[in-house]
């Protein structure tokens, strides 16, 4: 159903551009039947166009780096940031609810690569993270210019990108008047909604061409859903089955201003503006399944998550002579994440409301009252874990009583305050070029947050029959995917304004109970509360030289102070068992230093060989510096800090061979191996926390030293060589193979570096008649290990992850464009298990997606 819904998007542009193409072919014959000759039309597709103008900046550039011009990014269906550099050789995301949030470079994890905007690393806010990795799920892709993907840092690039460094470059003002309105609307499957976007772009530049001024705004609405099942183990047993079923609207707003005035070709100042936000209102049905306790706690959740990036920079560029130039930057950004007004302007959170029905009888459990999957002895695959209920049996509303209130808050606010760099560059002979610079940054990171748990204090129980009751949204299509019917014996639920209005109108009748609830008071909740401050002072020289016309090498000497200073609290137990709160001051300060060499060599006019040797670092996470911990309910984790942690240091060699066939594409193929000192890795073992058993208890600790290196291999090719029409046809694909290892102390043996993928690849077919384009792309990446246990079988991994994807575009003339695009065509499953594939932690289902629009050009 859902594919014939998206199909008639495909069928309308093809059927277009049958009817045109139809029409060029009659006029051509006519023209040839009156002048009586037949003259060669060489086509160049405008997708194969904008590769070409990216490959062209590769080409010339000094560094390993890879481009994506924007015409590219819009040839394909990734509507944010992070989506849109995906198809780059060794570059992955990772998503949420199927959408790309953060960008990683050659498999490694996030935290390790640097993602910017115009040259500065933007500080990060997100709902469960502490890390340094930007979340780019809020940055629309029609914002951006162009990504640069450096696979090898030089001297005037930040050095904490072990990975590489993932630059996004915004639009800047047009050179003549431009009015660009896109508009386009399509369909979630699983959602059985609306998906619905907007974007303007509009720019002037006056007469003299000295100022000139972009507007670029874009919205995008999109109705989602996301079926869910997560098994929570203690051991290998599994004591609660969560069965999820999410639905909602995201709305992601961006905004782009800048202006520019050119007092001379080579002396200009600029000024930007950034703004976007991604507002993620969600509804929440999970029906828990508890096999330790004999009940079912069916869970009502609601929640608005809402991140806020906005952003200044003034800056110039400046000819100080012929041979000599000053470029300056003046910056300051602010990234905050915080809950809506749910379930009031005062108690804004993650609000749930659970009912639990007792004594429900499970049958076929193990002698200790888990159930198993069939890898562990027990009857339960791990694609079709049983309920274990009574045949027959349906939730009654009448017997699940009132539990719990949950208000889970997080409030994260991050600023660069100031980001300030400069950089001199003179020509000291046509040879030799000599640049040198600094850059400062000023940060500060409120963490703010409390998992309060309530329970009802009134005279009569609150049962869930005390409500109007319906099917949750989705409920007779929920894991339609997998082979067991799970909806069958769900409760029917109550709404959440409902349930919202009873907590509002009877606040005053429940009581915080402090023993279950993640509190600074108690200890609990001492991990995510905390204030940073955090200075970075860089200053770098470095020098280009030509040695002759084959040759250049670029090195130089990076060095990067960091000062870091954590305010929080730790929670203290005397001899009497007695617990109080002190105040806890931590500060790091180290000296990073950053050498780096590149060699690049054209061994024929279109052949290049390039060599590299880098350093670079990545420092800890913030909230891994926060000694205190806390513990998550719905995760059952407990996720403590070190404050003696050490940043993660590594020696880089790269070598890439690439060889342009003229304007025809590209092939290279590459090696890079990577030195690593002092990796942080997520110790995690089993025990038992404040009277609950079964925890995963995660503490940061530095590794022993590790490495890895890969091959990359990369072409792009128009199939120009072949007869008529199959001429326009093209290939894009890429691929990159790694392998790494690590020593982690008390652990038998090597592992894998934590989050870092094996396998890497894109493919991607299209044709492009310069009128006409279609492109199928096939996303890749490998399984890796997302957290390390004790040994192989308690390893947590993430699943591999294919999507593949559709687009087209048909120019009907200058000025208007069709487009369509379907995503997530074979409804891949995101997966986490543990050791094994039939040992599940988490699997969930997106559905497929699709729009159809229209792009006008007014000038």
């Amino acid at each position: 159903m859902t594919r014939l819904k998206l199909l008639p998007m495909a069928i309308a542009l093809v059927a277009a551009h049958g009817v045109h193409a139809q029409e060029m072919v009659t006029k051509a014959a006519e023209q040839s039947g009156a002048e009586g000759a037949i003259e060669e039309i060489i086509v160049l597709g405008s997708m194969f166009d904008t590769e070409l103008r990216a490959l062209g900046l590769q080409r010339a550039s000094d560094r390993i780096v890879n481009v994506v011009s924007a015409d590219g990014i819009g040839k394909l269906p990734d509507r944010n940031a992070a989506e849109a550099v995906q198809r780059v050789s060794g570059v992955s995301i990772e998503r949420d609810q199927g959408e790309g949030r953060f960008v990683a470079v050659r498999g490694l994890p996030s935290e390790w690569s640097s993602s910017s905007l115009n040259g500065h690393r933007l500080p990060s806010a997100e709902e469960e993270t502490t890390s340094r990795a930007t979340a780019f799920d809020f940055f629309p892709s029609e914002l951006i210019e162009r990504i640069e993907v450096t696979k090898a840092v030089t001297a005037d690039q930040e050095g904490d990108s072990i990975g590489g460094n993932v630059n996004f470059v915004t639009r800047t003002a047009p050179e003549s008047r431009t009015l660009d309105i896109s508009v386009a609307g399509g369909y979630a499957d699983k959602a059985d909604g609306d998906i619905k976007s907007l974007n303007l772009l509009f720019g002037d530049r006056t007469e003299d061409g000295k100022f000139g001024y972009i507007v670029n705004m874009t919205g995008w609405s999109r109705d989602w859903a996301t079926d869910n099942y997560e098994p929570r183990r203690d051991g290998n047993g599994i004591y609660r089955l969560e069965l999820r079923d999410y639905t909602g609207n995201r709305e992601t707003l961006g905004m782009n201003l800048g202006a520019e005035y050119n007092f001379s070709d080579d002396d200009r100042v600029f000024v930007r503006g950034l703004y976007g936000t991604l507002a993620d209102n969600e509804t929440h049905y999970k029906h828990r399944l508890r096999f330790d306790k004999d009940r079912i706690e069916l869970q009502h959740i609601r929640n608005e998550l809402i991140t806020e990036m906005k952003g200044f920079e003034f800056g110039g560029e400046h000819a100080l002579s012929e041979t000599s130039r000053l470029d300056w930057s003046l910056a300051s950004y602010d990234n905050e994440f915080h809950y809506g007004a749910i379930p009031n302007g005062e108690d804004r959170s993650y609000f749930v409301v659970r009912f639990d029905q007792k004594n429900v009888g499970y049958e076929g459990l193990g002698d200790d009252g888990l159930a198993y999957n069939t890898i562990d002895g027990g009857t339960d695959p791990g694609d079709a874990i049983s309920t274990h209920l009574p045949d027959g049996f349906v939730m009654d509303p009448s017997q699940a009583a009132l539990s719990w209130v949950e208000l889970y808050k997080v409030y994260l606010n991050e600023k660069d305050k100031v980001v300030a760099s400069f950089d001199f560059t003179s020509e000291l002979t046509s040879e030799l070029e000599l640049k040198m610079g600094m850059k400062y940054r000023d940060k500060e990171r409120v963490s703010v947050f409390s998992d309060e748990f309530y329970e009802w204090t009134g005279e009569n129980p609150v049962l869930l029959s005390d409500f109007a009751l319906s099917d949750q949204p989705g409920r007779d299509e929920y894991l339609d995917d997998v082979n067991v019917d799970y909806a069958s014996q769900f409760s029917q639920v109550a709404s959440m304004s409902d349930l919202t209005r009873f907590w509002n109108e009877n606040r005053d009748q429940f009581r915080l109970v402090e023993g279950e609830s993640a509190l600074v008071s108690n200890g609990n909740a001492l991990g995510r509360n905390f204030e940073l401050a955090e200075q970075h002072l860089a200053g770098y020289g470095m020098a280009t030289y030509h040695m002759n016309d084959r040759t250049t090498v670029v090195a130089g000497l990076r060095l990067e102070q960091t000062t870091t200073e954590v305010d929080s609290q730790v929670y203290v137990e005397d001899e009497n068992g007695e617990g109080h709160l002190e105040p806890f001051n931590g500060k790091k300060d180290y000296l990073s230093v950053l050498p780096s060499a590149h060699l690049k060599y054209a061994l024929t006019e279109d052949s290049n060989l390039r060599l590299a040797l880098t350093r670079t670092f990545a420092r800890p996470n913030f909230g891994d510096l926060n000694p205190g911990g806390y513990y998550a309910e719905h995760d059952n984790e407990f996720l403590g800090g070190n404050a003696e942690l050490e940043p993660t240091y590594s020696w880089n060699v790269d070598a890439i061979y690439e060889h342009y066939f003229g304007d025809a594409g590209l092939v290279s193929a590459g090696y890079f191996y990577k030195d690593i000192t002092d990796p942080i890795f997520d110790a995690v073992q089993e025990g038992n926390y404040n009277g609950k058993s079964g925890v995963d208890i995660y503490r940061p600790e530095n590794g022993d030293d590790a490495w890895l290196h890969g091959l990359e291999f990369n072409l792009i090719r128009k199939l120009d060589f072949l007869p008529g029409a199959l001429a326009n046809l093209g290939v894009s694909a890429n691929v990159t193979v790694m392998d790494s290892e690590m020593t982690i102390p008390g652990r038998d043996g090597t592992v894998p570096i934590s989050r870092q993928a094996d396998l890497l690849h894109n493919i991607a077919m299209y044709y492009d008649d310069g009128d006409f384009s279609l492109r199928l792309a096939q996303n890749h990446k490998g399984e890796y290990v997302e957290e390390h246990g004790g040994n192989p079988d308690e390893d947590q991994f993430y699943g591999k992850y294919t999507s593949l994807d559709l687009s087209a575009n048909y120019t009907v003339n200058d000025r208007l464009v069709i487009f369509a695009e379907a995503i997530n065509l074979t409804d891949e499953p995101l997966t986490y298990y543990i050791g094994s594939e039939d040992r599940p932690k988490q699997v969930e289902y997106y559905g497929v997606r699709g729009q159809l629009g229209v792009r006008y050009s007014f000038y």
